[in-house]
């Protein structure tokens, strides 16, 4: 397979993904504030990045700091639209919905050109998410949905296919190193005055929330070095996004398998909501693999 490289980068991204999105849940559950541990999770992010200027073959270019900006603002809001829907709703669903974004990079890729014609198999894919979403989303009898929470996934998923449509694309023409330090270090920036928003003490230590928070920062900071390579370094968006859609399912693993061990509220449904959100996870990764066929 010539692009082994890149495949089990994503793979390895969406399982880290998804545990990290378990513990940021559970972080949230604790008290540890929505836009504080959007904070923490993106300073996390940019540190990670820090190194990336002298990996460069060069000094950060005007062509490199506008894309890098650009993408960045996007990633930014995303990242802030993903907190609140986690905030609302169950990590095992938004991150379950989140795998439509390989959906989105091939419309985008489509609407802006970057590839000539959008396949009809696309239509059959985006079929299938509509109806992975409706099972997904579906609780039983006992439990309230969290509609906003959806909607949210859903955005959220749409801005992050349009980056990562967007982020191969400008690679070809400049440094990626100096790209992507540049994209990261926006929403590094950007979280600054997010500050003042925070309900809670932004520095002070809360025990039982921030050990989560810490581990589920280091986490995202961590696949969000994995994708950058898989995606800014091979120029294969959506055959990347296809393992990275396997988040969705490892999302639903670590919440049954750690959820009640840690006290995860997403833990609690029953056999049948469990078997739904399998079913809708199982049909988005479907769906994401006939677009890359």
């Amino acid at each position: 397979m010539t692009n082994l490289v890149p495949y089990s980068l994503a793979l390895a991204a969406g399982a880290t993904y998804a545990l990290s999105a378990i513990f940021s849940k559970k972080a949230l559950d604790c008290g540890a504030g929505t836009f504080r541990s959007l904070v923490w999770s993106n300073w996390a992010i940019t540190l990670c990045f820090l190194p990336y200027p002298f990996l460069a073959d060069g000094p950060i270019s005007m062509m490199d700091f506008k894309e890098g900006v650009l993408v960045g603002v996007l990633f930014f809001f995303a990242q802030m639209s993903c907190f609140v829907a986690l905030r609302r709703g169950d990590a095992s669903i938004v991150t379950s919905v989140m795998g439509s974004k390989s959906l989105f990079v091939a419309l985008f890729l489509v609407l802006l050109q970057f590839e000539s014609n959008l396949p009809g198999k696309l239509w059959i894919s985006a079929a299938l998410a509509g109806i992975a979403v409706g099972l997904l989303g579906w609780p039983n009898k006992h439990y309230t949905p969290h509609l906003l929470s959806l909607i949210l996934a859903i955005f959220t998923s749409a801005c992050f296919g349009l980056v990562d449509a967007l982020v191969p694309q400008f690679a070809r023409y400049g440094d990626k190193f100096n790209m992507l330090f540049v994209m990261v270090a926006t929403v590094g920036v950007l979280s600054i005055p997010v500050i003042p928003l925070c309900r809670e003490k932004f520095f002070e230590w809360q025990p039982e929330a921030d050990k989560w928070l810490l581990w589920g920062s280091i986490l995202v900071a961590g696949q969000a070095v994995l994708m950058s390579i898989a995606v800014g370094f091979y120029n294969v968006p959506t055959e990347v996004n296809i393992l990275y859609a396997s988040r969705g399912l490892w999302s639903i693993v670590f919440a049954m398998w750690l959820g009640k061990s840690i006290g995860l509220n997403d833990a609690s449904s029953n056999k049948a909501v469990a078997t739904r959100r399998i079913i809708g996870a199982s049909l988005l990764v479907v769906g994401i693999v006939l677009i890359a066929q």
